[in-house]
C-alpha cells in the first residue's frame, strides 16, 4: 500500500511541476520559489530511490543516506517556501561562499597546472554575502513559523528525532555513532566491531515518514501556484493516520 501511495505522490507532483502554473519568471522575487520547487523535484528523486530500496531491501546503511539527504532536502525546499526573504538570504548567502571555494579551489590546482575535469560553478545570477545555512536552526525556523501559522506544527521534534537518529544512530553522518555502533569496551580493551551493532533502520517507516513529508511540501507548493492538492492531503492523512503502516 505505502509504494502505491508513494507512485500516486510522485506522478502527481510530477505533473504538476510539468504545468504552466510551475513556470516562473527568472527574477530576484522567484528565486526562492524556483529553489523551493527544485527541491520538491529532488525530493521526488529521492523517494523513488527509497522505494526501490523498500522493493530490493537495501542495506538499512543506503537507507539511511537517502533518509537523511531527503529531511535535508525538505527543510531547505519548506523554508524556502514560507521562509520569506531572510531563508532566500542565508540560502543564497551559503551557494555563493561554495561556489566561491570551489571556484578558487579549482582555478588554483589549474594554475599549478593540474589538470581537472571539473566545471568551474557558474555565479553569474548572485552576489549575495557569505552566510551560513544551519539544518538545527532551519528546523528552529520553521518550527516557529509553523505555530504562528498553525500548519508545521512539530517540524523542530521530528527534526531531533529523525536527523539525530539517522545521524548518530545509523551513521548517515560519518562523524557520529561510531563509539555506540562499532566499538565494544567490555574492559580494559577496546575491541573494534565488523559491523554496526545499531538495530536496523526500518525500511518502510523511514519510506513512510519521506512520502508524508513530501506530500506536506507538494500540498503548500502547489496551492500556492493554484494546482490541485487533494492527492497530497489525502496522502498525508492516510500515512499519518492512527494504524497506518509506521
Amino acid at each position: 500500500m505505502l509504494l502505491d501511495e508513494a507512485e500516486k505522490v510522485l506522478s502527481a507532483i510530477r505533473s504538476g511541476l510539468a504545468s504552466r502554473d510551475c513556470q516562473l519568471l527568472w527574477s530576484e522575487r522567484t528565486y526562492g520559489r524556483v529553489f523551493s520547487l527544485s527541491a520538491l523535484s529532488h525530493e521526488c528523486v529521492l523517494v523513488e530511490q527509497m522505494c526501490l530500496g523498500v522493493r530490493q531491501e537495501s542495506p538499512w546503511s543506503i537507507m539511511a543516506l537517502l533518509c537523511r539527504s531527503h529531511l535535508e532536502t525538505w527543510l531547505t525546499g519548506v523554508y524556502l517556501l514560507v521562509g520569506g526573504a531572510n531563508a532566500l538570504e542565508t540560502f543564497l548567502g551559503q551557494t555563493t561562499a561554495s561556489h566561491n571555494k570551489l571556484r578558487n579551489a579549482i582555478e588554483g590546482l589549474r594554475s599549478e597546472g593540474k589538470s581537472l575535469d571539473v566545471e568551474v560553478p557558474p555565479l553569474d545570477d548572485f552576489d549575495w554575502a557569505a552566510k551560513s545555512w544551519n539544518f538545527f536552526e532551519v528546523a528552529q525556523k520553521l518550527e516557529e513559523l509553523g505555530t504562528a501559522c498553525g500548519l508545521l506544527s512539530g517540524v523542530l521534534v521530528n527534526y531531533q528525532i529523525v536527523y539525530r537518529t539517522l545521524s548518530g544512530l545509523h551513521g548517515a553522518h560519518p562523524t557520529h555513532g561510531f563509539l555506540d555502533s562499532y566499538v565494544e569496551t567490555p574492559g580494559a580493551f577496546a575491541r573494534v566491531l565488523p559491523e554496526s551493532q545499531a538495530p536496523p533502520l526500518r525500511r518502510v517507516a523511514a519510506l513512510q515518514y519521506a512520502v508524508a513529508f513530501t506530500a506536506v511540501h507538494a500540498w503548500f507548493a502547489f496551492t500556492e501556484r493554484g494546482l490541485p492538492v487533494a492527492e497530497f492531503q489525502d496522502v498525508y492523512r492516510k500515512l499519518f493516520s492512527v494504524g497506518s503502516t509506521a
